[in-house]
């Protein structure tokens, strides 16, 4: 299943009865394991300098997990993973535009990837 699939498995999962999102809707957090082996994934996101998600799952083979949930808000995010124990990947940005999905992909070849959109 390639990642625009994945998405949009995901969009139709998580939305509700035919809602679409808005500005007031939580930002949710999934780890999207698309490799061969399952894996242990940790997260910490700060959030205007608040710890907002702090969070470990283990995500089989080409499944899912949530790592949590937070409000929207314009400002700085940090987010930190680590997979199987160690840090892969540690981004910072700022968003003044409203989003409401923040996900965590494992590659097929166990890179990580963090992906930033709205979902409908």
């Amino acid at each position: 299943m390639n990642r625009r699939q994945c998405l949009a498995a995901l969009t139709s999962i998580l939305s509700l009865g035919g809602c679409t999102g808005s500005p007031g809707d939580p930002i949710t957090m999934l780890a999207v394991n698309e490799d061969d082996v399952s894996h242990t994934v940790t997260v910490w996101t700060i959030q205007r300098e608040k710890l907002a998600v702090a969070n470990t799952v283990d995500v089989a083979s080409k499944e899912t997990s949530q790592l949590g949930q937070m409000p929207w808000k314009s400002g700085q995010y940090r987010v930190t993973v680590q997979l199987d124990g160690d840090v892969v990947l540690a981004r910072e940005f700022r968003s003044d535009e409203w989003f409401n999905q923040l996900d965590v992909f494992i590659d097929s070849d166990g890179s990580v990837e963090l992906n930033r959109a709205r979902a409908a």
